[in-house]
């Protein structure tokens, strides 16, 4: 009989995907989970836009498929649309007049330049074969817009109206008077293109690194939303042409919903794929968040347990009575799932705290080889210091100036306050030092953006235990008017009485 692996053998992967998928790319593909099958809905063209917070699993989505695509059929190519100037890409001069419309021109020039670029690294695609194809393209690496992130170009593009220089041949000029075009009039012959190039192979151009601007300034929620409506135009222009392109989408779904689209509800119902690890019913063992960890933890090991908690853990955890007091118990799963946003990098960093702690060995596991209560007390104090509150930070990243400090300050003042729940009068006071209305509105603005980070929740109803949390239904809103109530890894991390 083949005896179960130790628990500090099991694998949690790292903190990011990118990492992970670039240091050890066999157990990356190895431990991969997909329970939703994104990855095949993408590879098969039945979805283009992939939604969940951050911490979801997008990003591994895409390095999945590019470590996975096949050389000989499929070509991908991950662009971070973060690294862009995207404010800067609703001024940029195509020829076309100011306004939306010329900002989802702008986008798709930019998109479709990707995959232009992607359709001519297959030395199959007939795209070699069009002479015209090759001046085009020719140009447009010249001034920028083949460059993996074509800065340069947008930036030029918004102090100058550029037009495309080339001879007068072709289907481009045939009816043009001038030697050269606006980019506007270029954007319809490049999908073209890109569209009719039906070769063997597959090309998959995948969009990420937008969770990185989305606490940015207001602006570039429309030059956002004009993106995703380009993609959306590009890729029904795709479908029709029965091409074997396709542009991938990897969005925050709570960014997705605050966009200014006419079609939402149709795209995300149609081509969306949600990556949705929370239980909204039933019982917290039953989570997926649970499914995902006894997946990943045993793909790298010989028999291991299928159900990774109850093999290796107590099941209920003890929560105070060390000072004298009577203990308190809760179920082991509810206690795990309440230390995290209910996102695949929380679980699994939650976890691999918990192994380092018991791999160091200051600790020891009990006789029967499971975790004892000291190890996961240790192992969540570290996680909650050592990662949350980092996590909450840089969810907080891209503010500028005034509410940069603003943010600074409202994460020291939910130290400071030493308190689990709160009012907002609470927070003002020691915040500012008084209770003037100037001091509430800067307050108020400070919890809106902790509870969307996933800092605090809200109580409502009176109830101590009706909480809302935004990580766990992304409908919810923020009230302010009653109590709040701080996440419990950050309770871990700074010490605070419950």
């Amino acid at each position: 009989m083949t005896q179960s692996p130790k628990f500090t053998e099991l694998y949690f992967g790292m903190a990011d995907s990118k990492n992970e998928a670039r240091d050890s790319p066999e157990a990356f593909i190895e431990s991969f989970v997909d329970p939703q099958g994104v990855v095949d809905d993408l590879r098969n063209r039945r979805k283009f836009l992939v939604l969940g917070p951050k911490g979801a699993g997008k990003s591994a989505v895409a390095w999945y498929m590019d470590l996975t695509a096949s050389p000989e059929t499929e070509l991908i190519s991950a662009r971070d649309i973060g690294e862009l100037p995207i404010a800067d890409v609703e001024r940029m001069k195509t020829g076309d007049s100011a306004g939306v419309g010329r900002t989802v021109t702008a986008w798709k020039l930019i998109i479709l330049c990707a995959l232009l670029d992607l359709a001519l690294k297959d030395q199959s695609s007939p795209l070699h074969q069009i002479a015209e194809v090759q001046r085009v393209e020719k140009e447009l690496r010249k001034q920028g817009f083949m460059d993996p992130t074509p800065i340069k170009a947008v930036l030029e593009t918004t102090k100058s109206t550029y037009k495309v220089p080339i001879p007068k041949l072709g289907e481009v000029f045939a009816r043009e008077k001038t030697s050269s075009v606006h980019l506007a009039n270029i954007v319809p012959f490049v999908e073209k293109w890109v569209a009719e190039s039906r070769g063997p192979n597959k090309y998959t151009l995948i969009l990420d690194g937008i969770d990185s601007i989305y606490l940015n300034d207001p602006q570039y929620f429309t030059s956002v939303s004009a993106m995703v409506q380009a993609v959306y135009s590009i890729n029904q222009a795709l479908r029709a042409s029965q091409s074997s392109a396709l542009v991938v989408l990897l969005v925050r779904n709570d960014l997705f919903s605050r966009l200014t689209l006419a079609d939402a509800g149709k795209m995300r119902e149609d081509f969306g794929a949600d990556l949705d690890w929370r239980i909204l019913s039933g019982q917290p063992r039953q989570a997926p968040l649970f499914k995902l960890v006894n997946e990943k933890a045993g793909a790298l090991v010989d028999a291991a347990p299928a159900d990774i908690v109850g093999a290796y853990f107590p099941s209920d955890v003890q929560l105070g009575g060390r000072g004298g007091g009577a203990p308190e118990w809760m179920n082991i799963h509810k206690y795990l799932l309440n230390l995290t946003r209910h996102t695949p990098r929380d679980i699994l960093r939650l976890f691999e705290h918990i192994r380092r702690v018991a791999a160091a060995g200051n600790l020891r596991m009990t006789r029967d080889g499971t975790v004892t209560q000291e190890i996961i007390r240790e192992g969540v104090l570290q996680y909650s210091s050592k990662y949350f509150v980092d996590a909450i930070n840089n969810e907080l990243v891209g503010r500028e100036g005034d509410d940069y400090e603003l943010v600074r300050e409202g994460m020291v003042t939910l130290r400071h306050l030493h308190k689990s729940t709160f009012t907002l009068a609470e927070f003002t006071t020691e915040c500012f030092g008084d209770s003037s209305i100037e001091s509430r509105k800067s307050s108020e603005k400070i919890l809106t953006w902790l509870f969307f980070a996933g800092a605090l929740g809200n109580v409502r109803g009176g109830a101590e235990n009706y909480l809302q949390f935004y990580h766990r239904r992304e409908d919810t809103d923020v009230y302010l008017k009653g109590k709040l109530i701080l996440h419990n890894a950050l309770v871990h991390a700074w010490n605070i009485p419950r």
